[in-house]
């Protein structure tokens, strides 16, 4: 366990999620029950399972690619109805413990860094400054959009984020999805996704629903896991970003860029962040990825922490890193 696992409480978090899957699992078969799943066709192009490659199982879903448009997804896939049912259940489950990680001290330095950084991309772009967050969590970001003097609301489902939000943050957050928030067609100059679309059954829907919220020539800001991060090139089924269970889409940048396209949004900047390099130098020191660590003493692991300021560059400029960043315009 990373010492980041231990610092926020994500070592909680991650073992109340794998006690969660074993629910989610036919004893018999050790995958996905029936009761819970959903059979689907690509999100993307729309092509039938004959047309899906089984890449592998992770924790009884399997991963598979779209042989026609090279989307990875989970399918089956839980039913979207059942993730929303346990968002609002507010229970000591795994969604709740996650408000503990998001709340730790030090997730909330990675946070506000990371929110800022976003800010700063969206400044040039604030027209009259509405804005809208889907999904916005304990409401940090929206507290920081506020601070810069945005118009902004947002909804989430989980109810004790929305508490966060309210009691820490001082902002009212919608607990109702987008359809039932009372939102104006074409009244936002920008609407925020962020670590959003990998979760829904239905992305291609999202971006719609986004995109008639957004005044012509609007933006929306996402995050993703990037697909094509080194740490998945190299972890493959042990990379974190895939579990089935909560990430259902996995996107790389020519599939994210492909699906905004075709929903009516034109790319102005894609690039990553988050090398996760610690993960990847643990898999080729033959030890179990997200760990202690890699062994300070080995050549490979010594040369690429000497190096790693370069290395993590290098990343970004091929676009490796582990979240996908990506502003898009929509086309009026």
């Amino acid at each position: 366990m990373t010492r980041l696992d231990k610092e926020t409480g994500r070592d909680r978090y991650f073992a109340a999620k794998e006690r969660e899957l074993d629910e989610l699992l036919d004893p018999a078969t050790g995958m996905v029950s029936e009761r819970f799943a959903r059979r689907i066709a690509c999100p993307l192009c729309a092509a039938g399972p004959e047309q899906h490659l089984r890449l592998f199982v992770k924790r009884g879903f399997p991963i598979v690619r779209c042989e026609r448009c090279e989307l990875v997804f989970a399918n089956p896939q839980v039913d979207e109805s059942l993730v929303l049912d346990e968002y609002r259940a507010g229970s000591e489950r795994a969604n709740d413990l996650w408000v503990d990680v998001l709340t730790s001290e030090r997730q909330l330095e990675l946070d506000r860094e990371k929110f800022g950084e976003i800010l700063d991309v969206l400044e040039p772009h604030r027209g009259e400054g509405r804005l809208l967050d889907v999904g916005t969590s304990i409401g940090l970001f929206l507290r920081l959009a506020l601070d810069r003097g945005w118009d902004a609301v947002g909804n989430e489902f989980a109810g004790r984020a929305r508490d966060v939000a309210r009691e820490r943050f001082d902002v009212e957050v919608s607990g109702e999805p987008l359809h039932a928030m009372g939102l104006a067609t074409a009244s936002f100059d920008v609407v925020t996704l962020n670590s959003v679309l990998e979760h829904v059954n239905a992305p291609r829907e999202m971006l719609r629903d986004v995109g008639a919220l957004l005044k012509p020539g609007g933006f929306v800001f996402l995050i993703v896991p990037n697909l094509d991060s080194l740490a998945c090139r190299v972890l493959h089924e042990r990379a974190a970003t895939f579990d089935g269970r909560n990430h259902l889409i996995y996107f790389s940048p020519r599939t994210l860029a492909r699906m905004l396209d075709e929903e009516g949004y034109d790319v102005v900047d894609l690039h990553t962040r988050i090398a996760s390099l610690d993960p990847v130098l643990e898999h080729l020191t033959f030890r179990a990825p997200y760990g202690d660590g890699p062994p300070a003493d080995d050549e490979l692991v010594a040369a690429a922490r000497a190096r790693r300021a370069e290395l993590e560059r290098l990343l970004e400029e091929l676009r490796l890193g582990y979240k996908l960043h990506c502003l898009a315009r929509r086309r009026p």
